[in-house]
């Protein structure tokens, strides 16, 4: 089934942002404090944490265009996005700021610093992420997947991916759909708008193919996509060519 991918309004990177914080901060921490991994996936609307066990029974945690809902055993919360102090209020765990100094996070500026984002910025996000998810699972369920992992969503990067290959071989990939790439002082990375990739983990072993595109990873830009036919049928070429070379 084709699909096409709307063009992204300017305000996207700045929407990207606040969501991406949200997503490290407050979302992803509240599954990490309750059961030891911090892991996301794409749900209709957006993106969220799988069931866990929280103080209130099985918890999820998640953001669905833009308000931020919790769904326990005693029903749905669902508030707008306003702020980070707002957003951990609401979930029941402060914004957790020290877990992820450490990480490659982009920084959370004032908790109570308000968080701009556009609706149609957050529906091409969440368009994004069901697009990227969908293509994964079949990847990673594809029995010329060597090893492949389930995929997740990462609050570090903010990306959906899985892993391909072996690892004691040095063929072993990340394969994933990234929104867009952000330093960790919040200004728009090498990458600002989503795009595919392939980024292996053993560069030196991959082959000097032309495929490489983008220094040690290989990219397909989401302007690109938009503009062919079949963007779905695009990606999984892409990633099924990675994989071929990577095997080879």
């Amino acid at each position: 089934m084709s699909i096409s991918l709307a063009p992204l309004a300017d305000s996207f990177v700045s929407s990207r942002l606040s969501l991406h914080r949200v997503a490290a901060y407050v979302v992803s921490p509240a599954r990490r404090q309750a059961m030891g991994r911090m892991g996301l996936r794409a749900v209709p609307g957006g993106f969220g944490t799988p069931s866990f066990g929280g103080p209130a029974g099985i918890t999820t945690v998640g953001v669905e265009q833009t308000n931020l809902v919790v769904r326990t055993a005693d029903g749905e919360r669902s508030v707008p996005i306003t702020t980070l102090a707002a957003a951990g209020e609401h979930v029941g765990v402060p914004p957790d700021v020290e877990w992820a100094a450490e990480l490659d996070i982009p920084v959370p500026g004032e908790l109570d610093a308000p968080l701009p984002i556009e609706s149609g910025d957050a529906k091409a996000l969440a368009a994004w992420y069901s697009f990227g998810w969908s293509i994964l699972e079949q990847l990673s369920m594809d029995p010329l997947s060597p090893e492949a992992s389930d995929p997740q969503l990462w609050p570090e990067h903010f990306d959906a991916a899985i892993e391909i290959g072996s690892d004691s071989a040095q063929r072993r990939a990340s394969f994933g759909f990234s929104p867009g790439d952000v330093n960790r002082d919040g200004t728009p990375g090498p990458e600002p708008l989503p795009y595919v990739y392939v980024a292996p983990w053993y560069p030196d072993k991959s082959g000097k193919e032309e495929y490489w595109n983008a220094g040690r990873l290989a990219v397909v830009r989401y302007a690109h996509l938009a503009k062919a036919k079949d963007p779905r049928l695009t990606a999984i070429r892409f990633f099924k060519q990675g994989r071929s070379i990577l095997a080879s």
